[in-house]
């Protein structure tokens, strides 16, 4: 039965590629856009979003986590406990966890914690519950494995503005923000650029797990 990878465009798309897989790769928007850039999918085809996330606690910069549960402010997905098995015991450095899903991206060490608090999470993303919503409805067979690309106890740039309503990177606010927080913006990349190794190192071990 087919595989079927689906990753926010840019880096991260640019990251799974490099695995040299045979699986199927879709790229998507990032956030919420990402629901309405889903493919045709086959029956009995298997669905494995894979990205980055930022880390609420616990985790660490190049951290692989198996989402057991997804939640957000309206609705939570308990994801397929086979699929979280099968996962979790065959990628490298791999751990369930759970995590919420943000119009934004969670920038500020306070904002973390209270995220953590409420929704018992150890991990953020943009994408999580809307697809989850979307490949749900489709009554697809779905799993969701993110890589850590920061360190909760340090603050990131200001770059709650870098991604649009449509799922793009917006250039400039970047750039501002980077320049904004030097210091931050360099801690920031240095630990992109070493999740996004691991996540070439996950796509390319997926191919070998029994899903």
């Amino acid at each position: 039965m087919q595989t079927t990878i689906l990753v926010p465009r840019g880096p991260e798309a640019a990251a799974v590629r490099r695995a040299g897989t045979a699986l199927r790769i879709v790229e998507l928007p990032a956030g919420a856009a990402a629901a309405n850039a889903l493919p045709d999918f086959g029956p009995g085809e298997t669905v494995v979003v894979l990205g980055v996330c930022g880390a609420l606690w616990r985790m660490k910069a190049g951290d692989v986590g198996v989402y057991g549960r997804v939640v957000d402010a309206a609705s939570a997905f308990e994801l397929q406990t086979d699929l979280i098995d099968a996962l979790s015991r065959s990628l490298p450095r791999a751990m369930v966890v759970n995590a919420c899903t943000t119009k934004r991206i969670v920038t500020s060490v306070t904002a973390r914690t209270v995220l953590a608090q409420r929704y018992n999470a150890e991990v953020v993303d943009m994408e999580g519950t809307h697809l989850a919503a979307a490949l749900t409805a489709r009554g697809v067979r779905f799993a969701m494995v993110r890589v850590v690309s920061d360190d909760p106890s340090r603050d990131l740039p200001p770059i709650e503005d870098a991604i649009g309503d449509d799922g793009r990177i917006r250039p400039f606010p970047l750039a501002v923000a980077f320049a904004r927080a030097p210091r931050a913006a360099f801690s920031f990349i240095r630990d992109v650029r070493a999740s996004l190794a691991v996540l070439t190192e996950i796509a390319r071990a997926l191919s070998r797990v029994p899903v």
